[in-house]
C-alpha cells in the first residue's frame, strides 16, 4: 500500500514537472538582440550617438546622427571599442571611429565588429567633437564613453 501510494506521488510530480517544461516561456537567451543598444542624445534630440548590433547579436557598430545644426557647428565623432577576455582579463582588439564633418547633417556609422555570446567580448561606444586639422575633420581626443556591453 505504502509503494502504490509513493508510485502516485512520483507519478503526480512527474506530471507536474513535465507540464511545467510545456507551459514555462523560452529563456531570454533565445529573444532577438535589440538593434539599439546605447544612446546618447543632446540638444532635445537634434545630435546623437548609438551603439548599435544586429538583430543576431553577431555584430556591433557605433553611429553619430545629427537632425539640425547651424552654419558654424563642430564636427561630431563617435568611436566604438571591442575588448575580448583572455585568462588575463579584457584586452583591445578593435577600436573604430567615424566623423560627421561640422555644419553637416545625416549619420556616419563606423565599421562593423564581431560580437560574442555572454562575457567572451565587450563593447562601449565613446564621443566627441571635431575639428578640422587643414586636410581633414579629426576628433578633440577627449572622449566621454558609455559603460560596457556585453
Amino acid at each position: 500500500m505504502r509503494n502504490q501510494r509513493m508510485a502516485t506521488a512520483f507519478a503526480a510530480v512527474g506530471a507536474l514537472v513535465g507540464l511545467m517544461a510545456v507551459v514555462l516561456p523560452a529563456s531570454p537567451a533565445s529573444a532577438s538582440c535589440s538593434t539599439v543598444q546605447y544612446a546618447h542624445y543632446e540638444d532635445s534630440g537634434a545630435k546623437g550617438w548609438k551603439l548599435i548590433g544586429d538583430g543576431s547579436c553577431s555584430e556591433r557598430w557605433g553611429q553619430v546622427v545629427v537632425d539640425s545644426t547651424y552654419p558654424t557647428a563642430p564636427g561630431y565623432s563617435v568611436k566604438i571599442e571591442r575588448q575580448i577576455k583572455s585568462p588575463y582579463g579584457y584586452a583591445t582588439e578593435a577600436t573604430y571611429t567615424a566623423t560627421l564633418p561640422g555644419s553637416a547633417t545625416g549619420s556616419r556609422s563606423t565599421t562593423h565588429t564581431t560580437n560574442s555570446s555572454g562575457d567572451l567580448d565587450r563593447h562601449r561606444l565613446c564621443w566627441d567633437y571635431a575639428s578640422y586639422n587643414g586636410s581633414a575633420w579629426v576628433p578633440d581626443g577627449s572622449w566621454t564613453c558609455s559603460g560596457w556591453y556585453y
